[in-house]
């Protein structure tokens, strides 16, 4: 146990960067809330058929999710027994079982805003709902209707209040099935909205944390696009932007202060049959005090067999170097 500890000591400190120094007493020490990010997770095709009904052994190598105060994942599958999936190329559905592999793995909420989410129509994301609902699973980003869609999740812990939206699309395609104001859907990437969801609650919580999932697939560099909306969205009042769908890890700025991760790449992917991966998990640590502060840390991991685990030092120099590379395009970076 003591060599885990410290060779995850080791590679977080290599990466890890303060984005406003804190003020460094112990009462504010106490206060630290620890959240984890990560990218893509669909526990359908090829996961089911290695997994099986094995539910501990996605994170039995992988404690630091349970760890933390809070750890979120995007979930790209509905959990759902619906039978008749949507027209597309791609279509995803996990067992409703495998809400058991969340709660093993120490996930208290799930991004829904994604394209795979209303893969099986509104019976699929309306089960998948009801199932998270049932095990005390949150989740943002998609519901019964609009409303429901953009609705933020808040969660007070050691005092701070934090708020999670989650946005994805621009308009209905094949993987965007928006919400309406009487039908299910997900939560569209449109600035106004944005704009209208954050000033609603910015002068009742501490800390918004903002989930995107966009970008263009197998792309290191975020579009032009992409950089305009994150940095309105943090002038609108966001402290935070997490994002995903390139499947491959982007740039981390740092814009007025604020965190904006474009891509956190794949983390358990069953939708191929690809059996090793390197990513990463970001770690912010939100401080309570009247000057809010967060710490930015990228835990690098690797994934074998849809099984993450801790990358070794070598790999994790490679993997930060490599992210170094793909923030250099940014005036300012955490690195």
């Amino acid at each position: 146990m003591g060599y885990a500890v410290k060779k995850i000591f080791v590679l977080v400190f290599f990466l890890g960067r303060f984005i406003t120094p804190s003020a460094g007493n112990a009462q504010e020490a106490d206060s630290l809330v620890s959240i984890c990010f990560t990218g893509d997770v669909t526990f359908a095709n090829h996961f089911e058929h290695y997994v099986g009904k094995r539910y501990t052994y996605p994170f039995a190598r992988l404690s630091i999710l349970r760890e933390a105060d809070l750890a979120m994942v995007n979930l790209e599958n509905p959990l759902t027994r619906a039978r008749h999936g949507r027209a597309k190329q791609y279509v995803f559905r996990a067992r409703p079982d495998y809400w058991r592999v969340l709660k093993y793995g120490g996930i208290d909420i799930v991004n829904l805003a994604n394209n795979h989410i209303y893969d099986y129509g509104a019976q699929g994301l309306l089960e998948t709902i009801a199932i998270l609902d049932s095990v005390g699973i949150q989740h943002v980003g998609a519901g019964k209707n609009m409303k429901e869609a953009r609705r933020p999740v808040i969660i007070q812990k050691k005092g701070i209040r934090i708020a999670f939206l989650a946005y994805y699309g621009l308009r209905p395609h094949s993987g965007c099935h928006p919400a309406q104001k009487d039908s299910a859907g997900t939560a569209l990437r449109y600035l106004n909205f944005i704009r209208q969801d954050i000033g609603k609650i910015r002068n009742k919580v501490d800390y918004i944390l903002v989930t995107f999932h966009w970008g263009l697939e197998k792309e290191h560099y975020p579009q032009k696009e992409q950089i305009y909306v994150a940095h309105k969205t943090i002038d609108y009042g966001a402290d935070a932007i997490i994002g995903h769908h390139p499947h491959v890890l982007q740039g981390i700025e740092k814009y007025k202060n604020r965190i904006i991760a474009y891509s956190l790449g794949n983390f358990i992917f069953g939708g191929n049959s690809r059996t090793y991966e390197e990513s990463i998990i970001l770690r912010l640590f939100l401080r309570g005090s009247h000057k809010p502060a967060i710490k930015a840390e990228c835990i690098p991991i690797k994934i074998k067999y849809w099984q993450p685990s801790l990358l070794n030092a070598a790999g994790s120099k490679a993997l930060g170097d490599s992210l170094r590379k793909y923030s250099s395009v940014f005036k300012q970076s955490i690195f």
